[in-house]
């Protein structure tokens, strides 16, 4: 058995990833990309802040694309015998249902694994793009703040993409 299918809650926790904090993530990375095109001097690397920013929310939205695709593959059989009533289709024997109902469950796993690497690679270009917004121009009067805040955000940002390494090898 797979590991994610063994983690009890993997669905849900999927659903809130990509259904709540995939677009507010997105919300929030298209807002910024908005105020660093609009005072681009007020940003050390302005054309590289936005790049990051404005990638990020693609890639968010194509995590919630693909878990979106996902959850065609999550039925119950009343359903599935609800389509094969309405479409006419001939009646499965057990045998074909096992195969019918492992089929959908791999093919729903798999497709909310690869959303969820997609939503973590979004999330660590957002901590990236967020850092690099904070980096101070050379004019800037807040050089300690803004520096200090970026060096904050970078480093959680590493530390977010040691974890989502982690996972992603299952290294324990």
């Amino acid at each position: 058995m797979r590991k994610d299918a063994e983690r009890h809650g993997f669905g849900g926790a999927a659903k809130e990833a990509h259904f709540i904090a995939a677009p507010l993530l997105t919300a929030a990375a298209l807002g910024l990309a908005g105020v660093v095109a609009g005072a681009d001097d007020e940003f050390r690397w302005p054309g590289v802040t936005l790049l990051l920013l404005v990638a990020t929310s693609m890639t968010l939205i194509a995590s919630i694309q693909l878990a979106y695709y996902a959850l065609q593959f999550k039925f119950t059989w009343d359903e599935r015998e609800e389509r094969r009533k309405a479409l006419r289709w001939a009646e499965p024997t057990d045998a074909e249902k096992k195969v019918i109902l492992r089929e959908s469950q791999i093919a729903y796993e798999d497709n909310l694994r690869y959303a969820g690497v997609v939503f973590n690679c979004g999330t660590l270009m957002l901590g990236f793009g967020i850092a690099a917004a904070l980096v101070p121009p050379d004019c800037g009067e807040q050089f300690v703040w803004r520096m200090t805040s970026a060096v904050l955000v970078l480093l959680c940002t590493i530390a977010d993409g040691v974890w989502v390494w982690i996972l992603l090898t299952d290294w324990r």
